[in-house]
């Protein structure tokens, strides 16, 4: 059991060092990037928080293996608080975010076969922790409730808006830092237009290379992949643009910049498109060629090459 926390204090001590002095860490999978950004902690802290309770672990079964307090046996009990920590991370990935950090699960398989060679009473509670978090999770819902509406708007969710003097219509652009054809839209906006845009990225970004963008402190990616989630959208871009009596969806490269282009750069009504894909939802129209698209979850500049 030592020389496992040892192997696994030197992992994230190596993840540690990477975050501190890289901003990068070791992951294979786009998943780890989207749920870091979805901590409100920096990483570096919490690989911090995991490099002391391996290296706590390592040197509690060293000095106080078979040395209860008061019947309790405290080596026990850091294994089990850092199982349900790790369990409810898992947890929140699996009902929530819907991706997997490969390095998270590298990181629970590890408290997981610590907890299981502690004995079988271990093994017993830690499982059933398990349980419990997973079932308790899954009986919840995690979208906004109504009186919370305002707040889980895609308005108030959004990093930044660009506004017009005489906006004829409000457009919401869905997108993600690392898609290639989210930036070629992005790149287009530079004119001023007919629209207030509101931009709803997926993850957190510094800055975007557009002008007249005005900061909002409400932004919360995680709601914009809660609103692809409920449209049953697995791909960025996605513009989303409302009328007072409905919404369009467009989604792609190429059908977004032809929207843009006849919707928010002049005042006339958007004519020139083909017969749309209904979503079967009243209110809502999708169009969509499922062309220059981005996977929500996949990173896809290989893709774009």
């Amino acid at each position: 059991m030592r020389i496992i926390a040892l192997i696994a204090s030197v992992g994230v001590a190596v993840q540690t060092f990477l975050s501190l002095y890289s901003g990068s860490s070791i992951c294979p999978t786009q998943g780890c990037k989207i749920v870091e950004d979805l901590t409100l902690i920096q990483p570096f802290w919490v690989n911090l928080l995991g490099l002391f309770f391996f290296q706590a672990v390592f040197w509690s079964l060293k000095v106080l293996r078979d040395k209860p307090f008061f019947s309790i046996d405290p080596v026990g009990v850091l294994l089990l608080a850092g199982f349900i920590f790790d369990g409810v991370l898992l947890a929140y990935q699996l009902f929530v975010v819907k991706t997997f950090c490969l390095y998270c699960l590298c990181v629970f398989a590890f408290v997981l076969v610590l907890n299981l060679m502690h004995g079988r009473r271990q093994s017993v509670r830690s499982l059933a922790s398990l349980l419990v978090i997973l079932f308790s999770f899954s009986i919840l819902s995690f979208a906004p409730g109504k009186s919370q509406s305002d707040r889980f708007s895609l308005r108030a969710a959004a990093w930044g808006v660009r506004s017009c003097s005489t906006p004829t219509k409000d457009v919401h652009l869905i997108f993600s830092s690392t898609c290639p054809h989210c930036q070629k839209v992005i790149q287009s906006l530079n004119q001023c237009n007919s629209c207030d845009l509101y931009l709803n990225p997926i993850d957190d970004i510094a800055a975007l290379n557009l002008e007249g963008i005005e900061r909002i402190d409400t932004f919360a990616p995680q709601i914009n992949r809660r609103m692809l989630e409920l449209l049953e959208i697995d791909a960025i871009p996605v513009l989303v643009s409302k009328s007072p009596d409905s919404y369009d969806i467009i989604r792609g490269e190429g059908n977004i910049l032809s929207y843009l282009r006849s919707a928010c750069f002049t005042s006339e009504e958007v004519l020139y498109m083909d017969t749309p894909i209904s979503s079967g939802d009243e209110g809502i129209t999708v169009f969509s060629r499922e062309s220059g698209e981005c996977s929500v979850t996949i990173d896809c500049h290989d893709e774009a090459k």
